[in-house]
């Protein structure tokens, strides 16, 4: 599971991403205001006497507190009228299943001769190698003979984009940050739940490793130990064990809580102390990079956080 190359191939993505995003103007206090005076100085062409004050659109807010109101296209205030707001599922599929995409590109990339083993032909014999794999899986124990690296680090990081997934994606969740309410640890399991079921399909699904790189198949011969093939000792790997559905909801869990730890205790002093937007949106991603990730699946900016929409110190603004 080579996970950390896939991840680095989600953030390449990002100046597609930025460039081509555009800011509807209903989040956009400089695009409204343009546009009314736009329409002001259509109807003062129109009308031959000048309209009164009271008829005049609004100035423009021009302060810096305004700029940070210019948000990506998804926005969540905490209020009551988005606690009415249901789980986005289509939306989340699709997050979830473009992930999957990215992941199972680059493993075709990097294993296509696995890929086409059999005749040159992707998926043949499907059924016979997958219920091979699921045989020899059920056996193995708990090491799938990768580089630890892939169990302990990669599966996380896939078990935490797909969290937050989940998360950005729930109107209940979004907006809360790192903190001992029931509602934010209630809003992380259920975000552990979706990594859970998408941990379960990378790992054993029908369009999983099982069936893309054929690990734990005929096919696919075991290796020793060290990672020389064929197998010639006691030991052999098959590329699959139990490994990977524990520390992917697990590991993911934990990084998703020491992201949002970050985020409330570091990224939130700098918001507090600094108007300098590249300043804020820099520690943002250097101290929430996998957040940044589901961002990018999301149509958002990496930078981008739900309480964007109004001003940090103000009363109304989410903590």
């Amino acid at each position: 599971m080579r996970f950390p190359s896939s991840f680095a191939v989600l953030w390449l993505l990002l100046p597609a991403g930025v460039l081509g995003q555009s800011i509807p103007c209903d989040v956009d206090p400089g695009c409204a205001a343009l546009q009314g005076s736009q329409n002001s100085s259509s109807s003062r062409d129109a009308l031959p006497e000048a309209p009164s004050d009271d008829a005049l659109p609004p100035a423009p807010d021009a302060s810096a507190d305004a700029a940070w109101r210019l948000v990506g296209p998804d926005s969540a205030d905490g209020s009551s009228e988005n606690s009415k707001e249901g789980f986005h599922w289509g939306r989340a599929l699709k997050e979830s299943g473009t992930f999957l995409v990215i992941e199972q590109a680059w493993v075709v990339h990097t294993d296509f001769r696995w890929v086409v083993s059999e005749n040159g032909i992707p998926f043949n014999h499907y059924w016979r190698d997958y219920k091979q794999s699921l045989e020899r899986w059920w056996e193995v124990g708990w090491s799938a003979g990768e580089n630890p690296m892939y169990n302990y680090v990669g599966h996380p990081i896939q078990g935490a984009i797909t969290g937050y997934i989940q998360i950005q994606n729930d109107p209940k969740s979004r907006s809360l940050e790192f903190s001992k309410s029931k509602a934010y640890w209630i809003s992380r399991v259920k975000a552990t739940l979706w990594n859970g079921v998408y941990s379960t399909q990378w790992s054993i699904g029908p369009l999983s490793e099982m069936t893309v790189e054929k690990y734990g198949s005929n096919d696919r011969q075991p290796w020793n130990a060290n990672g020389t093939y064929p197998c010639d000792t006691k030991t052999c790997y098959w590329g699959v064990g139990k490994v990977n559905l524990v520390m992917t909801p697990v590991g993911g869990l934990g990084w998703e809580l020491a992201e949002d730890w970050m985020d409330k205790a570091i990224v939130r002093r700098v918001e507090h102390n600094t108007r300098n937007r590249f300043a804020v949106d820099t520690v943002r991603c250097v101290f929430n990079p996998i957040r940044g990730a589901a961002n990018i699946l999301h149509g958002n900016r990496p930078w981008f956080r739900a309480r964007d929409v109004g001003d940090w110190e103000s009363p109304g603004a989410p903590r």
